[in-house]
């Protein structure tokens, strides 16, 4: 029969006991819980603490054309940016060469491992932690193979790239400013009328109700598209189709308005069942 020492043993209990508590306090310090058997971990993830760690995994859009253009679409949701006033111009050789297809979509990596991964064997990625900045230089043994003037010819590329779509972006204001029309409502005018006289394109009549309708919220009473107030000054703003619902949307809706409003006068005994 096996033997049994009770003196060691009980020294063995009186450490687990007296470690307990202690474990016990430190996972305390990192969980909650939630019941006998359940616990949930509290406090921020790593990519929270350290944005650069987060897990990505996109698509580059094809109209994305230059490493530069990729780096902006992939920094500017995490709160990072290019730094604009690199030390040398040594970056915007990188950031003006054509996007490698392989390099059109990434992940699972972290974005830490996609800024790497984007800079290519050649250049290093430097990171401001305080303004949220990268920059890239090259990498040694490889600034042999690009001179001075190159790098100036690269920025004056990518600055004359940048001042272009700025003013397109601007341009763009101006003609949305100038498409923006407005159109007196008249006694006995209805939205179909006025939707019937205008030349909105790309869409069917009732996204053009739909469109109308949103956009002159206080011209319609009791919020239905059939209660249009004469007096009223519609404005007819620039379409964006993106932002339309699409044409079965905007036919169950235009229903159920016409629904509502019939609805209402029947029962004032306007209107017949």
């Amino acid at each position: 029969m096996r033997e049994i020492d009770f003196g060691k043993l009980g020294v063995v209990l009186a450490l687990v006991l007296f470690l307990s508590p202690c474990a016990l306090a430190g996972i305390a310090e990192s969980r909650t819980f939630e019941s006998r058997y359940l616990s949930v971990q509290v406090g921020p993830e790593q990519a929270q603490t350290d944005l650069l760690q987060s897990i990505i995994e996109i698509r580059i859009p094809e109209k994305i054309t230059t490493v530069g253009e990729a780096l902006n679409y992939l920094l500017r949701p995490y709160g990072f940016q290019l730094d604009i006033n690199p030390d040398s111009d040594e970056q915007y050789l990188l950031l003006m060469l054509a996007l490698p297809e392989p390099h059109r979509g990434l992940g699972p990596m972290t974005l830490m491992e996609a800024v790497t991964t984007l800079g290519g064997h050649s250049f290093q990625a430097l990171i401001n932690p305080v303004k949220r900045t990268v920059r890239y230089q090259l990498r040694e043994g490889f600034t042999q193979f690009a001179t001075d003037t190159d790098s100036e010819k690269a920025k004056q590329q990518w600055l004359a790239r940048k001042e272009v779509e700025s003013v397109s972006s601007e341009e763009l204001k101006i003609i949305a400013v100038e498409q923006q029309r407005y159109v007196p409502v008249l006694r006995g005018d209805s939205l179909s009328s006025i939707v019937n006289n205008l030349d909105l394109n790309g869409m069917t009549t009732d996204q053009s109700l739909v469109h109308l309708f949103r956009a002159n919220p206080q011209a319609f009473a009791n919020h239905n598209m059939n209660h249009l107030l004469a007096g009223e000054m519609l404005t007819i703003p620039p379409v964006e189709i993106e932002a339309l619902p699409t044409a079965v949307e905007s036919s169950q809706l235009v229903d159920e308005h016409y629904r509502l409003w019939k609805k209402r006068f029947w029962r004032q005994g306007e209107v017949a069942p």
